[in-house]
């Protein structure tokens, strides 16, 4: 019994400390599900339904986002963008090398 929650524990620790990121580019203050987000570089990883923003000086910010698989993998990681009112709001990321799209509400 323990050496199976040892085990669970262990894949759960790696499964986090592994978790795959992609980097990203604001070139302009962006917001992202009610959330502004300054022009920089940053990682964003997957955890769960939540999408965690990392910027250059390591400050996070998550924000929930829908899931959605396509069938065909993308090449390149990209940003599906409106215009609200004179800042750019961010409703989708596609991300490079999987089917995933990440989709964001207001």
């Amino acid at each position: 019994m323990r050496k199976s929650l040892l085990l669970a524990a262990l894949l759960t620790f790696s499964s986090l400390v592994f978790a795959k990121s992609y980097d990203l580019i604001l070139n302009a203050p962006t917001k992202v599900a009610g959330v502004e987000l300054r022009s920089g570089t940053y990682s964003i990883r997957v955890a769960g339904d939540k999408v965690i923003f990392k910027d250059s000086n390591s400050k996070e910010v998550s924000v929930p986002a829908k899931l959605e698989n396509g069938a065909k993998k993308f090449a390149f990681t990209s940003v599906e963008s409106l215009d609200k009112g004179g800042k750019d709001t961010i409703k989708m990321i596609h991300l490079a090398g999987s089917t995933t799209t990440l989709e964001f509400g207001d």
